[in-house]
């Protein structure tokens, strides 16, 4: 008898957790994020109000995520807001250096809990396949890191990369060889990292952990990957007249990047991490963004 009763609750709970996915798939991401964050028990950084932008003048909340068009979308706010029309000479250097201040004043801190619950703001997000974002980065930084370079330091942090996962190298070898920070490396390092729960770098940090989905309730989630339409729907909303989105050209890269649909990345990610425990360590780390933003969880 009991053996049956426990065999009925826990086919119960199976049937429950059924139901509850297929609401996600109908309904809105306000409710998709609440169902999904109580299946899951997930718990938000207590440190993400740093991370959220809220500009009164355009009744907006957003989350700021590199490597989703966060520097296209800092260009267009700041052209908008000081009534300008042209994204000339707007290069990073200007919009998150010189305009830091300009800036900081829009960034949440723990006294402003009360903005996430104005329900007449317009909470947003700009999203990205996680692997994307992971190879935008390398490229970004670490390949065509002539811009950054000098302004934020990048080569120094492939130099600590590079001592962190190449233990037989010093400093001094490094720069004799003239090392140059390799995908699997960097791919090597994040997971290493990932495993000494160390604190993992905005660029490629999970997006629902990052942008606090399990507390904030956003009104609408944008895709890089359908971007040509959502930007759309986005201009709208911020009520931005005759601008439009600035180009990815702003920022031209010497070295493209190779355009890979998402079974080629997913397949070139585990080929070049050569260990499925350590691709496994990658999934699961990022299983929250792949499952709340609808993007196919790679499988070994």
């Amino acid at each position: 008898m009991f053996v049956h009763r426990r065999f009925i609750f826990i086919l119960n709970l199976i049937l429950l957790s059924v139901i509850l996915f297929q609401t996600l798939q109908k309904k809105d991401f306000k409710s998709k994020s609440s169902v999904y964050c109580l299946i899951n028990n997930i718990t938000s950084n207590q440190n993400f109000y740093s991370n959220i932008v809220h500009i009164p003048e355009l009744n907006i909340l957003f989350c700021d995520i590199p490597k989703a068009a966060s520097t296209n979308l800092r260009r267009l706010i700041y052209v908008h807001l000081n009534q300008s029309k042209t994204f000339v000479n707007l290069d990073r250097q200007k919009i998150w250096l010189e305009s830091k201040d300009f800036f900081h004043k829009y960034y949440l801190t723990k006294n402003s809990e009360f903005i996430l619950k104005n329900e007449n703001l317009f909470k947003f997000l700009l999203v990205r396949h996680p692997f994307r974002r992971i190879y935008s980065v390398y490229y970004d930084k670490f390949v065509n890191n002539h811009i950054d370079d000098t302004i934020f330091g990048w080569k120094h942090f492939a130099e600590r990369i590079l001592l962190d996962i190449k233990t037989n190298e010093t400093l001094l070898t490094i720069r004799r060889k003239d090392l140059q920070l390799d995908f699997r490396t960097f791919l090597l390092y994040i997971i290493n990292s990932i495993r000494k729960q160390r604190i993992i770098n905005s660029h490629w940090e999970q997006i629902v952990d990052r942008c606090a989905c399990c507390v904030i309730n956003y009104d609408w989630i944008g895709k890089i990957e359908n971007f040509e339409q959502d930007k759309k729907f986005l201009l709208k909303k911020l009520n931005t007249n005759s601008l439009e989105f600035p180009s990815k050209e702003l920022d031209k890269q010497e070295n493209k990047k190779i355009s890979f649909n998402d079974f080629q990345l997913i397949q070139f990610f585990r080929d070049t991490i050569q260990n499925d425990n350590d691709f496994q360590v990658l999934i699961d780390y990022y299983k929250p963004d792949f499952q709340l933003f609808d993007y196919q969880i790679p499988k070994l």
